[in-house]
């Protein structure tokens, strides 16, 4: 860890800061998390009576992939600037269990609160329901174990990532085109409710 908060931690001279290489790898490993499940997130706010999905999966998927990325770079990063200074005197082999379950904390929350409100908001538009608490459940532990997953490999592969810039800005672009297609989509999406009703 830097010795003072305005330093950037490198592993190496002319080395990308490490915990932007941590970032990258959570939001890539969040970015997959969101494109895997998008069609079991969509299933929950179908129509009840018919099943029939309230958008199509492509658009949906748009979506998720863009509350993954925001979270990511915003919120991630807070929280990976918390796991570091949480595990500075931590053995080196526990650190990436202990950033793990900082992802799991913080991702679940995430995915209750904005993911839990962004399907409700839709679901309560289109079908005039919201989600049963057995799905906010099922979200919420679904985000948990991405939040796992993408903190471990932050830490394990950060330093490693680091040193190699032009995979890091490659996989931030694609991150970041898809997160703004995803906001527009979104914007589409809401604005279409009203003459659906």
């Amino acid at each position: 860890m830097a010795s003072r908060w305005t330093e950037v931690e490198r592993v190496e001279q002319g080395a990308l800061p490490t915990m932007l290489a941590q970032a990258v790898i959570a939001g890539t490993a969040l970015t997959v998390g969101a494109i895997a499940c998008s069609g079991f997130y969509l299933s929950m706010i179908a129509d009840p009576k018919t099943g029939s999905p309230v958008v199509a999966l492509v658009p949906w998927m748009a979506v998720t992939v863009l509350i993954a990325v925001v979270f990511s770079y915003v919120v991630g990063f807070a929280l990976l600037w918390c796991a570091e200074s949480f595990t500075n005197r931590m053995k080196e082999t526990f650190k990436p269990w202990a950033y793990a379950v900082v992802g799991l904390i913080g991702y679940a929350i995430w995915g209750m609160f904005v993911m839990g409100t962004t399907m409700n908001s839709l679901d309560q538009a289109v079908n005039g329901v919201v989600l049963a608490n057995q799905d906010i459940l099922a979200l919420t532990a679904n985000y948990a174990v991405f939040g796992f997953i993408a903190f471990l490999l932050a830490q394990a592969y950060g330093a490693k990532l680091a040193t190699r810039k032009t995979a890091v800005v490659a996989l931030l672009i694609v991150q970041i085109v898809l997160a703004v297609f995803g906001g527009i989509v979104l914007f589409m999406i809401f604005g279409q409710i009203p003459s659906t009703k």
